[in-house]
């Protein structure tokens, strides 16, 4: 609780400064000298509370991969503000066919106190925190998950992501623009590796831009795009449009998320309505794949992302059972690992074990559970057949309780795990 109120009483006087300032300028932005090293207060994810709860305060940090402090540039990620991004759909939090025009520098404002950045804005604030939270990211990633930046690099386009911050959205379709402005979202473009902060929110408890934890979820769809997709993602590839795949990836980024931070909480430091945060909650969740079938109040309602949990927490509940000899850093390898396989088994899978491709009715209730528990049993009979021999036996039991017979069914069972 103690630094959820430093945070809070920091963020006030952060905005009366913003207010001095703006009262005493005529001109906009002004310019400020870069601090001589590439330091700045930003928000951090500082650990883990007794109960489980992520924790977070304004601190001082050093950017390790950063080259151009003014125009947030460096070795893996450069910020653009505002735009306009044109997409075709919003699909969880991945984005679909987008297309950015415009943009800017990040016209920050700041003073330099102590060698350190202190922002005089909340847009700057935010800027400088996001960065930083893909600059430790990239600066740990070896060692979390024994993948190098380099590897993860060599399908990037332009050698770096950009991170559009709070850019105006439209929703392309029929011939028709929408505008819109998405709130309660960071998002992840897997066409051309980019990444997104959307429209702030004042619901947000913790600002997405700040939270290490969802930036984690975000470059967790990163990976699963260098693993399972081999870096060479395509909307018209079929596991891109398959629903139940869709909740396989963004379980991976909660479970990479875990990887990054050890909690499993994902969602309640920013969004903090129960429904929500629960059902992301993966250790703590109890439902099944067979529970979201039917009208069910209490099952979860929280579509593909229901599935997500299921697979974080499979993947979670072996690495907890295997733990004297399988650390955090192997789990998370041998995942990447393992994703990189199971795109090629599932697509030399015969009917009996992957159906064909069909169109999914979210009407037809029975069709819709047969049909996606179909690909969920032939994603984890790939995934348990490619996985390290000696985790067989806990993934085995794991998704058998998880999934139940819908999401892993007898044919999957029998040729994965015999």
């Amino acid at each position: 609780m103690k630094n959820f109120i430093n945070y809070k009483s920091s963020l006030t006087r952060l905005s009366g400064l913003a207010i001095a300032a703006m009262m005493t300028s005529s001109c906009g932005y002004k310019s400020f000298s870069a601090p001589e090293t590439m330091k700045a207060i930003v928000l951090a994810f500082t650990g883990v509370d007794s109960g489980g709860k992520a924790e977070f305060a304004l601190t001082e940090k050093t950017y390790r991969t950063m080259t151009d402090f003014n125009n947030l540039d460096g070795t893996y990620l450069n910020i653009k503000r505002g735009g306009t991004l044109t997409i075709k759909n919003l699909n969880g939090s991945i984005v679909e066919s987008p297309n950015f025009e415009g943009g800017e520098a990040p016209a920050l404002r700041y003073e330099v106190k102590n060698g350190a950045a202190v922002a005089l804005d909340y847009s700057t604030l935010a800027m400088l925190s996001a960065y930083y939270q893909l600059d430790e990211i990239y600066s740990t990633i070896e060692a979390k998950t024994g993948v190098t930046p380099a590897a993860l690099q060599a399908n990037l386009p332009g050698g770096k992501h950009i991170m559009f911050f709070e850019p105006v959205i439209k929703f392309s379709g029929q011939g028709t623009d929408v505008s819109a402005g998405i709130k309660l979202n960071a998002a992840f473009s897997p066409s051309d590796k980019n990444f997104l902060l959307f429209q702030r929110s004042p619901i947000e408890s913790v600002p997405l831009s700040g939270n290490f934890q969802v930036l984690t979820h975000e470059f967790g769809h990163f990976i699963f795009d260098y693993s399972f997709y081999a870096g060479k993602f395509s909307e018209t590839n079929r596991w891109a449009k398959e629903w139940a795949m869709s909740g396989i990836n963004e379980g991976f980024a909660d479970f990479n998320s875990w990887t990054f931070t050890d909690c499993t909480d994902i969602l309640r430091s920013s969004i903090d309505i129960t429904k929500i945060a629960d059902e992301r909650d993966f250790a703590k969740t109890t439902f099944t794949f067979t529970d979201l079938e039917g009208d069910d109040p209490t099952a979860c309602r929280g579509e593909f992302y229901c599935v997500g949990s299921l697979f974080a927490r499979s993947l979670y509940q072996t690495q907890k059972a295997l733990a004297s000899t399988v650390s955090k850093k192997d789990m998370s390898n041998g995942v990447i690992e393992t994703l990189k396989k199971c795109q090629d088994a599932m697509n030399a899978m015969d009917p009996t074990h992957m159906p064909a491709e069909k169109d999914r009715d979210p009407m037809d209730t029975i069709t819709r559970f047969d049909y996606d528990g179909a690909v969920t049993s032939g994603f984890i009979e790939a995934f348990i057949k490619n996985a390290p021999a000696s985790w067989k036996g806990q993934l085995c039991g794991a998704f058998e309780n998880n999934f139940g017979t819908t999401g892993f069914n007898t044919t999957a069972r029998t040729a994965a795990c015999g």
